[in-house]
């Protein structure tokens, strides 16, 4: 099994980074509450700590979109409210985009954000904060972040903090073969390499090397083929 390590590919380790937050969790814990610490992939791995299962999966969401390139998690917005009295708003996620953009993200359960009017709240905050702390304002539900693409952006980080080796090669020596789509299951098994091609399959799909057929949560039995290549669509 490919070894789990703090290392760039010349090898050189660095430690986990602490987080980038601007408040650390509360010891106040609601029913709702679910704090855990994440842990980034790549070189340079960072803490980014959460406080219920729904960021946790909106920072998994996050990672796995090829178009966030960095998550700052509890980033604090300054502001006056309509008394003239100086506050903060602490965003869940701060959100760089590719093209430079940034995104300030609030997760609220869907049912909380109506009953206290959170995104009527939030259109308020927007005119009142610097713009220099995002771009954009967004509430983010359970709604907007789908049951299997949760799946499956938790399934690629997890995979993700193995690094690249072998396997992945093995992947795509196998994949460059195939005419037309094959099952996750039997391009694994063709690799011979067993669940460490699967963990390769699965990274390889979030680096957008490997492209599914549909949107469900990706197991054995879902159809793939090499980026690119002409697949039944």
């Amino acid at each position: 099994m490919a070894k789990r390590r703090n290392c760039t590919p010349d090898d050189t380790w660095y430690p986990t980074e602490p987080s980038s937050a601007h408040r650390l969790p509360s010891n106040f814990r609601s029913r709702g509450s679910n704090q855990g610490v994440l842990v980034t992939t790549g070189e340079h791995r960072r803490q980014i700590f959460y406080e219920s299962s729904g960021e946790c999966g909106l920072f998994h969401y996050a990672f796995a979109r090829g178009d966030v390139v960095d998550v700052l998690e509890q980033q604090a917005a300054v502001y006056r409210d309509d008394a003239g009295i100086v506050r903060k708003h602490y965003f869940d996620a701060i959100l760089t985009m590719r093209d430079g953009t940034r995104k300030a993200v609030s997760y609220k359960p869907s049912r909380r954000a109506d009953t206290i009017g959170f995104a009527d709240y939030l259109i308020d905050l927007a005119a009142r904060i610097s713009p220099v702390v995002a771009d954009e304002i967004l509430l983010i539900t359970e709604r907007d972040l789908p049951k299997d693409a949760l799946y499956n952006a938790a399934l690629l980080h997890d995979c993700r903090r193995d690094p690249p080796g072998d396997a992945d090669a093995a992947v795509l020596s196998v994949l460059a073969t195939v005419v037309g789509e094959i099952s996750i299951g039997d391009l694994r098994d063709a690799t011979g390499y067993g669940g460490e091609a699967f963990r390769a399959i699965v990274r390889l799909i979030g680096s957008r090397r490997i492209t599914t057929k549909g949107f469900a949560a990706i197991t054995a039995d879902t159809l793939v083929w090499a980026a690119g290549a002409e697949g039944a669509r």
